[in-house]
């Protein structure tokens, strides 16, 4: 059974329901004749009422409310009067010997009660339906909004990343490194994950960290030295899915102001861990003090803020420490 269906069925039995009450109340008073007369007229009646609300005075008026009330009295008034002297016309009435028949008033009082309240019952059920769409559609706007800010942060990953690449290439060449032709492996490696893999919204854990092992890797080449470069690997879940490149710009970062690749005597280290709900990544540094980092800079770091709001919002948890001479960064992202 369609939706459309489904409300049919349910509006139908909403005004049966209406008839019967109204059919019980006037049999209580009335004969059995009169009351199925009078019941039919009255649920006629609100029908008619809550149509034209509904279809022609809400959507046509109601962006002016001051006109919407205005023009609905005045239907009111009109419809009430016409009900009225259909009731008094044509409604056929029981003789109650010994009782004097109600005022002409009463019946008109009652035909303008029954109207406002048809009125009002589909005027606030179509406030409804119209706060609702303005919700939906607000929604879907904001849907709209960030996957397009995302992809738009996503799109600056990836020349972001060759122009690192590159630059590290260039040295590795122009210093006639041996290892110079791995480091080109390492980057076709690295750049099928960027233009594949991070394609998609979300990518395995493991696959993240593959490429963390291989961008390590891969900046470990520009130095004659060991770099003092630590990665601990807690996971428990390696294909828990997480969106691609949240890590790589503090890893980024690390490696820029810790000048590790020149100093022998910096150091960065990595843990990255799941827990209890909670996926944990944590980088420290050491840096030189003449290259002190600026807390909350760089364009990478405020894409990676940019990207936790759409994508996990009020699920993160960022937390930046500036040391005399260690710079760190601990993101907790709850993902149950």
């Amino acid at each position: 059974m369609t939706i459309n269906n489904k409300n049919i069925i349910r509006q139908a039995l909403i005004w049966l329901g209406l008839f019967a009450i109204s059919f019980n109340i006037s049999n209580y008073w009335e004969s059995v004749e009169y009351a199925l007369v009078s019941s039919v007229f009255d649920t006629v009646s609100l029908l008619i009422v809550y149509r034209i609300t509904v279809d022609f005075l809400f959507p046509r008026f109601y962006g002016n409310q001051r006109k919407y009330m205005l023009i609905s009295l005045g239907l009111i008034v009109v419809l009430s009067v016409l009900f009225f002297l259909i009731d008094m016309n044509f409604i056929p009435r029981s003789k109650f010997e010994g009782h004097k028949p109600p005022p002409l008033f009463f019946h008109f009082l009652r035909m303008f009660l029954v109207t406002n309240f048809a009125f009002f019952i589909a005027t606030s059920i179509s406030l409804m339906q119209h706060n609702k769409r303005l919700l939906e559609n607000e929604k879907l706007l904001t849907e709209d909004k960030l996957k397009t800010e995302l992809q738009l942060l996503k799109a600056q990953i990836n020349p972001h990343f060759i122009f690192n690449a590159l630059n590290n290439i260039y040295s590795l060449t122009y210093m006639k490194a041996n290892n110079a032709p791995d480091s080109v492996l390492k980057l076709s490696e690295m750049l099928r994950y960027v233009f594949y893999d991070c394609s998609k919204e979300q990518v395995p854990l493991s696959s993240e960290i593959k490429y963390i092992e291989n961008y390590i890797a891969f900046q470990q080449m520009k130095s004659e030295h060991s770099q003092d470069i630590k990665l601990t690997n807690d996971i428990m879940n390696p294909n828990l899915e997480i969106a691609p490149m949240l890590f790589i710009p503090f890893i980024e970062n690390a490696f820029k102001y810790s000048r590790i690749e020149d100093k022998e005597d910096e150091n960065i280290n990595i843990r990255i861990s799941d827990a209890d709900g909670k996926l944990q990544f944590y980088i420290e540094n050491s840096f030189d003090v003449n290259n002190k980092p600026i807390k909350g800079s760089g364009t990478g770091i405020k894409n990676v803020q940019h990207r936790l709001n759409i994508i996990y919002p009020n699920k993160y948890e960022l937390n930046i420490f500036d040391g005399k001479d260690k710079y760190s960064v601990e993101l907790s992202i709850f993902i149950s």
